[in-house]
């Protein structure tokens, strides 16, 4: 299985990213809103080719494009993304045994590609 999810827009950092509501560290309304984003552009790309989300070990690679050159830390974008793909391409993302990650930048584009493979 191959999996490969595009999206437009900037990926949130998780890291300093929670709040303290009560008792409890909820997400900040930005990661969450990106996350419901890419759950359902991954809920579409899965259906339209016919997976169910894997229990196997994946491998995970993110290309990111930062719209600005601002020093950006590419490894910040995987809490966001690991977390919203769970349940859909795969059961949990403790099934994800390698990580990669490209970052490049072009003026006032922000994308990124994810490819979940099964190993």
């Amino acid at each position: 299985m191959k999996v490969y999810i595009h999206g437009q827009g900037r990926i949130p950092s998780k890291k300093n990213q929670m709040i303290v509501c009560g008792r409890r560290l909820v997400k900040a309304k930005q990661v969450r809103q990106f996350e419901a984003e890419l759950r359902q552009n991954a809920i579409q790309v899965m259906h339209a080719a016919g997976i169910q989300a894997t229990d196997k070990p994946v491998s995970l690679h993110l290309d990111v494009t930062f719209g600005d050159r601002r020093r950006r830390d590419v490894q910040n974008c995987f809490g966001s993304v690991c977390d919203a793909l769970n349940d859909i391409v795969y059961v949990d993302d403790s099934q994800i045994q390698s990580i990669s990650a490209d970052k490049q930048y072009t003026k006032g584009e922000w994308c990124y590609s994810i490819i979940v493979e099964t190993k």
